[in-house]
This record gives C-alpha cells, structure tokens and sequence, in this order.
C-alpha cells in the first residue's frame, strides 16, 4: 500500500494540471453516462474522482455527492471547480473508507480501477460493496478492447501513457472478477469505438 501509495502520488501529481484538457475528450461520454445513472434525489459516492468533473455533473440532479481521491493535487483541481452545496471532495483512500455500512445509493468509479493494483482493486470493490445500499448500484466506466485488428494497436498506444498497472487490468476477465464480489451486471454500453465499457451493477 505504501508504495502505492507512492507512485499514485507521483503520477497525478504530474497529470493534476492537465487532465482537464484529456477530459474533454469524454465530455460527451459522460454527459451519456450522467443520464443513464439518473441520479434524481439519491446519495452518491464518486470513487476516484479526479478532478471531478463526473461529480460535478452528478451532483446537478443528485440529493448529495462525495467525490474521494488519494491524490491531493487532483482534489485540489477538483475544489476550484465546485460550485454546487451538495458536492464535497474528500482525500481519502478507498481501499479503507471511513463511511458508515449502506451510507449510499448510488457508487460510480469513472476510470480508476485499472490505475490500482489487484489487490489494492479488490480492498476497493469490498468496500464499495460494504458503503453501497442493500438495493443500490455501482457504475464502473472503464477500458475495453474492441475486438477488431485496432484494439491492439489502441491498447499498446493507451499504455504509452496509462499507469503501470493497466496492462494487467485490460488483460484480465474484468467481468468474471466483478462477478466474484455477488455484484449482478445489470447491463453494459459501449463508448469511444468500444475503447470504453460502462457497466452497471447492482448489490
């Protein structure tokens, strides 16, 4: 966890202040997801939140959101965008969450777990599964392949300037693993040329 810990650190810190502009590019997918999440009236936790920009949108419609990130120069990205007082950023690690058993409705991680390790991963999905409401659902937007001679070229190009551990995650059987934690796939869209996966889940 430490070294984790480390190397998260130093990777966002140089990210923090350009990542907006990479978020541009997802603008619309996460205007799309933003809709199908229809968050009207319900709790909301945004693990990984980054800079925030998933939170942000969320919390337009939302009751109230919580965007947690380890990494304090993202947050700080994040705060100087907030505007709304159902939103709040807190630095927190996910893997340890000092949240209350079924605290909310809703949980979304918008491309963060292929940036941790496995084990680091899995703490995380517990926990997850442990603040998440009995009849609530998780939203995970993460990498795919597309199953076409330019998923390979795209994927080895996405690790050019993806974290050391993302090679190990699109490699993976992402769904039999989700499947591991009694998380139910609801169902599944496909954005970006099916670069992006967005999947729903419930507890």
């Amino acid at each position: 966890m430490k070294d984790y810990k480390k190397y998260n650190d130093q990777l966002f810190s140089r990210w923090a202040p350009v990542y907006d502009v990479f978020e541009l590019i997802l603008s619309d997918v996460r205007n799309q997801i933003t809709k199908e999440i229809n968050p009207i009236n319900k709790s909301v936790l945004d693990v990984a939140t980054g800079t925030g920009s998933l939170a942000i949108d969320l919390s337009k419609s939302a009751e109230k959101v919580v965007g947690i990130d380890l990494s304090s120069k993202m947050l700080d990205v994040a705060e100087k965008k907030r505007k709304n007082d159902n939103l709040s950023f807190l630095l927190m690690d996910a893997s340890n969450m000092k949240f209350n058993d079924e605290e909310f409705d809703l949980v979304t991680i918008s491309l963060g777990l292929h940036d941790m390790p496995l084990d680091i991963r899995t703490l995380v999905l517990k926990e997850v599964k442990r603040v998440l409401k009995r009849d609530g659902k998780l939203y995970i937007l993460e990498y795919d392949v597309p199953q076409n001679p330019l998923g390979a070229v795209s994927s080895r190009l996405i690790n050019t300037f993806e974290s050391k551990y993302y090679l190990d995650f699109i490699n993976s059987d992402f769904y039999n693993y989700l499947n591991t934690f009694g998380f139910k796939i609801e169902k599944q869209s496909n954005y970006l040329f099916n670069h992006l996966r967005f999947i729903t889940l419930t507890k």
